[in-house]
């Protein structure tokens, strides 16, 4: 039976979180790449396999040999190779963001009621609401979300939509996410107040209505799974 093999870069390594709860997937790394099989060839390509960030792919015959995609011939052989399921091989971690913490220097800051209509950004929920949740929503809900989980439980649930549960929403306003109904005193500060926090494309800054804050590091959100929710503990 033929079976379909990618090959990525390790650097991507982190994007294969999406893909740990594909059946019958394993892993290896050869030569600064990850190479995946246990793939059947379908008709219709596997969505989160398509999203990959893949530099190669090919179908492997009985015999090894590895055809490129849409070609007749082989271009080699798979090599033996260290292969292990890929949960084992992209095992979960706890998504510890960084809240609760504090900024390095706190600063005067003053939200007010707000008549604007935002856009949801993020939701602040319970860790327990948010299991309840994922063990029930549909697949194609929960792949279309981000989360992270701090010690104490909170979760911050970032994509859309979002789910519809108890929690704290929040707008984004640069790398800044404010309560749902609040702004700063005045709007226009925005941009002073991000400067003066350090704003960065690595955290977000996630405010309470009373003007508090928290730096949350992006790299700590990962992409949804049922077993990636299952399998969060808090420490």
């Amino acid at each position: 039976m033929k079976e379909l093999v990618l090959v990525l870069e390790s650097r991507y390594a982190d994007t294969l979180g999406a893909v740990r709860g594909i059946p019958g997937l394993k892993a290896a790394t050869d030569e600064g790449n990850i190479w995946l099989r246990g793939i059947t060839p379908a008709a219709k390509p596997d969505t989160l396999l398509a999203s990959l960030p893949v530099v190669q792919s090919y179908v492997l015959d009985a015999e090894d040999r590895l055809f490129p995609a849409g070609s007749l011939t082989p271009t080699g052989k798979l090599k033996p190779l260290h292969w292990q399921p890929i949960k084992a091989f992209i095992p979960v971690k706890m998504p510890v963001s960084a809240m609760p913490g504090t900024a390095p220097a706190k600063i005067q800051l003053q939200l007010s009621r707000s008549g604007q209509v935002q856009e949801p950004f993020a939701l602040l929920v319970s860790l327990d609401d948010w299991k309840a949740y994922a063990e029930t929503a549909p697949l194609t809900r929960l792949g279309r979300l981000q989360f992270a989980v701090s010690p104490s439980g909170n979760t911050l649930i970032t994509g859309s939509p979002l789910p519809l549960l108890k929690g704290k929403g929040h707008w984004q306003n640069g790398q800044m996410l404010l309560p749902l109904g609040f702004d700063f005193d005045p709007p226009a500060i925005a941009s002073l107040i991000a400067d003066a926090l350090g704003a960065d494309n690595n955290h977000y800054i996630l405010f309470d209505s009373d003007g508090g804050y928290e730096y949350i590091p992006i790299a700590d959100f990962v992409q949804v799974t049922r077993s990636a929710v299952r399998l969060t503990r808090i420490a």
